[in-house]
């Protein structure tokens, strides 16, 4: 503070400079992007790398005045920004022209306002996401002009699952041992409609290879669980493919693995010390066959590219799923009730049939109090693989022949590294 007060600045004028110069840097990026864009078309230039940081500069100064006046002074510039934007939209347009840099400039002027109220990671993320929407006019017109009727439809009834519904549905356990929940039910039928919205879509945008590897390693962040049901599903309904399949499902199980070690870093770091090194080595190892099985698919040319997916918005496959998560839970609740504390590597074991990261938190806990470290490690290590036991029985029952062949090569050496962590630790 004393080189500032020597220079003449104190703490509330390096905020204004730092103010200023994030609201130049919003105007700059919408304007040099709408300044290449006109470049490109060899269009007049309406606004561009000048304009949009001196009315996102006046949309800033406009709110700075309004609060040291009156707010009037604020409405008056931005009806005047209107006003300007109007008549030179008028002013020797073309009929078709669009209203995009407009609208743009628009942004730029209450974006520079909301800096001045101090949400300046909003107004940058904003900003970004304007930009990038800016930017990919081209594809996205293109992926536009690719969509059916149907296509249309589906993301609507998508929207309705996703974003209507789930929010208005009660978060709270009903029923015989807490099993039904309607929020939690309908997350689940959300996730498996959102992984066949999402692979339909890709496979409309990208190689069927690419989409389903894409989709697998994005499901597996979601639910590994209900990507292995899926995708197991899929490849049961055609004799046909189910190499790329497998390496989906092995990848997003892997995935699952350095996850866990999310929750332990943030609820108990010495059980993440314990535990880092074997986790990270299973889901390495997962993701390294899950990686090399996709790229067999690539060299061998006789794999089949599988079942195209007819309906973005299977809701009769995610009931049927969200029915059986539900069964699952029922037996876990009552085996649990069977054995309380007294097993805790069995209640892990039925525990991490359905829930991993359940049971990774409940170990996180136990561990600081009463049955150790070495058991609470051991537990969370049953979990993750009864929960993966689950993905591969899927691929068993309900994938065809390839897919049944190629899970094998992946989850039988996850198997067999699990069981000789739990060896060595009872044994040690």
């Amino acid at each position: 503070m004393d080189i500032l007060e020597t220079i003449g600045l104190d703490q509330q004028a390096l905020d204004v400079f730092k103010e200023v110069f994030i609201v130049l840097g919003i105007g700059l990026l919408l304007g040099l992007e709408r300044e290449y864009s006109k470049k490109e078309k060899e269009e007049r230039l309406f606004a561009g790398v000048r304009t949009f940081p001196i009315v996102a500069l006046i949309g800033y100064l406009a709110l700075f005045i309004a609060d040291q006046y009156t707010d009037f002074i604020y409405l008056a510039a931005f009806l005047g920004v209107i006003v300007i934007i109007a008549l030179a939209y008028s002013g020797g347009r073309k009929a078709d022209a669009g209203t995009t840099t407009e609208f743009s400039l628009l942004a730029a002027f209450i974006l520079g306002s909301l800096v001045f109220t101090k949400n300046y990671h909003l107004a940058v993320t904003i900003a970004v996401l304007i930009t990038l929407l800016l930017s990919l006019k081209i594809k996205l017109h293109e992926a536009v002009h690719k969509l059916s009727r149907q296509d249309i439809f589906s993301i609507l009834y998508f929207v309705i699952i996703t974003a209507l519904v789930l929010p208005l549905l009660p978060d709270k356990e009903m029923g015989p041992y807490g099993i039904f929940n309607l929020y939690k039910t309908w997350l689940i039928v959300v996730i498996f409609v959102t992984l066949n919205f999402l692979a339909y879509f890709l496979s409309k945008f990208l190689s069927r290879r690419r989409s389903v590897i894409l989709t697998g390693v994005l499901g597996g962040f979601a639910s590994s669980t209900a990507t292995a049901w899926y995708f197991s599903r899929q490849s049961g309904r055609s004799q046909a493919g189910g190499m790329m399949p497998a390496a989906a499902i092995i990848l997003a199980s892997s995935i699952m693995f350095p996850r866990l070690l999310i929750w332990l870093a943030l609820l108990n770091m010495e059980l993440f010390r314990a535990l880092w090194l074997p986790v990270l080595l299973f889901g390495t190892v997962g993701l390294g066959i899950g990686y090399f099985i996709s790229t067999r698919e690539e060299q061998g040319g006789q794999e089949g590219d599988g079942p195209e997916i007819s309906n973005p918005i299977n809701l009769k496959e995610a009931l049927v799923f969200a029915l059986i998560y539900l069964v699952i839970q029922f037996v876990v609740g009552y085996a649990e009730e069977k054995f309380g504390d007294k097993g805790v590597y069995i209640a892990a074991a039925i525990s991490g049939l359905t829930d991993v990261d359940a049971i990774t938190i409940s170990m996180a806990n136990y561990g600081k109090q009463s049955i150790g470290l070495p058991v609470a490690a051991l537990a969370v290590v049953i979990g993750a693989f009864a929960n993966t036991s689950v993905k591969y029985a899927f691929c068993l029952f309900f994938g065809n022949a390839r897919l049944r062949r190629y899970a094998s090569y992946g989850f039988l050496p996850l198997f067999a590294l699990g069981a000789g962590y739990a060896a060595f630790r009872l044994l040690w």
